[in-house]
């Protein structure tokens, strides 16, 4: 019966690691109201975990910024983060596997605010580079987690 109990509890946190691995964040504005909305959520569970309201002219700058993650070996790797700065404030929107897709993201986002055809805005980002690790690592914990859950061969005692 132990055993069980930890099968489901490596289930529930790889199911939990899995989860918050899909973190999405999303940018919404709209020029006329001169109101944006950053929320985070989970799509996968259509969950809400966080959402603030702001001015359009409260936000300052977009910048890429290189950050570093191990990799296979003795390596680094590097990503690049999307920050959004609101009132000196930086809030990752995106993580992105070269510089040049990062930019063109950041792009995107300044000519929205700076050129007049565009009225709203809405910016999904995908899973980045650095949630990668936790969609797998939250599989690999659920399958392992179902596998010593529903195995038959348990070890039986000698009398």
């Amino acid at each position: 019966m132990g055993r069980k109990i930890v099968a489901f509890i490596i289930f529930l946190i790889g199911a939990g690691i899995f989860f918050l691995g899909m973190l999405q964040t999303n940018l919404n504005c709209d020029k006329l109201s001169n109101i944006c909305v950053l929320q985070s959520s989970i799509p996968a569970v259509r969950l809400n975990l966080d959402s603030m309201r702001f001015k359009l002219s409260d936000m300052k700058e977009i910048t890429c910024e290189r950050r570093t993650q191990a990799s296979r070996g003795s390596g680094r790797r590097a990503y690049y983060e999307l920050t959004l700065n609101i009132k000196n404030e930086p809030y990752v929107l995106e993580t992105c596997p070269n510089f040049k897709i990062c930019r063109r993201h950041a792009d995107k986002l300044l000519d929205f605010k700076h050129l007049t055809e565009y009225k709203k805005f809405d910016y999904k980002s995908s899973i980045g580079v650095s949630n990668v690790m936790g969609v797998v690592l939250g599989a690999v914990l659920i399958i392992l987690g179902l596998k010593m859950f529903f195995d038959k061969n348990e070890p039986d005692e000698e009398s």
